[in-house]
């Protein structure tokens, strides 16, 4: 951004002071370079004060813009921003919870800060997975959350029968609840459900949102966003993630040629390096994308075997030698095929060639 001058300004949104701080210093960021807006309220002035450094100051939202500009949740809500320039990012640090925003509230409160931008429609969106256990889905969280519960309300509604004398006496001889989500008030004992809900919300932001990049752009969507353009991929992720994960060659194709494509208006990835991922997954995509085209695959239905003959076809060499090529990927080494299929796969052969000839078993004995 301002190596190469680009007319864009940022608009960084990130809860955290030394996430910041540490940004800046491995950017080399000048003061002049940078505005950075965070709390200003008791001991977390000295803090943010410290964290940032003596000679970057703590601005306010309404200070002129600058080609950098920070701000932490004190401008999540409320806050407008005027820059017409202006592009908004929002980070999320999967190994720091207070970045991680719920989607369908403080996610939504910041795409509407920057007020005049002529980017305003498009939100990036920079985030590392958590590293939670996958072993409890949503799911089954929310299902045990609801069981202990209601195992606290009926705990206390027990307790709570008892006459205020014996209720009394029995509540001070207890020291502490050892009970989740309740506590006793006024010799009763109440059950907090918020506690409960606030554990549904957080798990599901930290353990289930952002646990996957599926995960996240499935929540963005449900809640009315259109992911038009992303520097990821669900289909690399799965290569990285899982080399033996089954991936069909129209899925391996399809993503190549978006890859090939697209142009995001940021990407932390290398488009180059990812396709790199998906011809050394399947050699065969590069060759069908750059031999034959988006349309003549599509028009093959994606099938390899048909892609295969058609590479084959294309060759500047004699139909004999074409035809051995093609007998030699259609048919498997060292293992009997049955006359029938024998035949069937010749003829294709000869059809894809187009020579008016009728496949005989004898003819690869020749």
């Amino acid at each position: 951004m301002l190596d190469k001058g680009l007319p864009h300004n940022l608009h960084i949104f990130v809860n955290s002071v030394e996430f910041i701080a540490k940004v800046i210093g491995l950017a080399k960021l000048s003061p002049e370079q940078v505005k950075v807006v965070c709390s200003m309220s008791g001991e977390n002035r000295e803090n943010n004060r410290r964290k940032l450094g003596k000679e970057y100051s703590i601005g306010q939202p309404s200070a002129p813009v600058k080609k950098i500009n920070f701000y932490t949740s004190t401008c999540f809500e409320g806050c407008d921003l005027y820059d017409e320039n202006g592009v908004t990012f929002i980070v999320s640090d999967g190994s720091k919870a207070q970045t991680l925003l719920d989607i369908s509230t403080l996610f939504t409160q910041i795409c509407g800060r920057l007020r005049d931008s002529k980017y305003k429609g498009e939100i990036v969106h920079v985030f590392s997975t958590t590293k939670y256990s996958r072993e409890v889905t949503l799911d089954e969280f929310v299902a045990a959350t609801k069981k202990t519960l209601q195992e606290a309300v009926e705990y206390a509604d027990e307790i709570n029968k008892l006459s205020d004398t014996v209720r009394e006496k029995t509540l001070s001889k207890i020291k502490y609840i050892n009970e989740q989500y309740v506590r006793i008030e006024d010799s009763r004992l109440i059950v907090d459900r918020n506690l409960a809900n606030m554990d549904i919300v957080n798990f599901k932001i930290c353990r289930h949102i952002y646990r996957t990049y599926i995960n996240l752009t499935g929540e963005l969507q449900r809640n009315g966003y259109a992911i038009m353009r992303h520097s990821f991929s669900e289909i690399i992720e799965k290569i990285e993630n899982k080399s033996n994960a089954r991936l069909t060659f129209k899925e391996l194709f399809d993503e190549y040629h978006r890859l090939k494509t697209t142009q995001p208006f940021f990407s932390w990835d290398n488009h180059t390096e990812l396709c790199a991922m998906i011809e050394s997954r399947h050699p065969l995509v590069k060759r069908a994308y750059e031999q034959l085209g988006m349309a003549k695959v599509q028009a093959l239905k994606y099938h390899v075997g048909n892609i295969r003959r058609e590479l084959v076809k294309e060759l500047p060499i004699t139909n004999e030698y074409k035809i051995v090529k093609m007998v030699n990927d259609a048919f498997a080494k060292q293992t009997a095929t049955p006359k029938s299929i024998a035949k069937e796969k010749l003829q294709r052969i000869y059809d894809t060639l187009g020579i008016s000839r009728t496949a005989k078993a004898s003819d690869l004995a020749n």
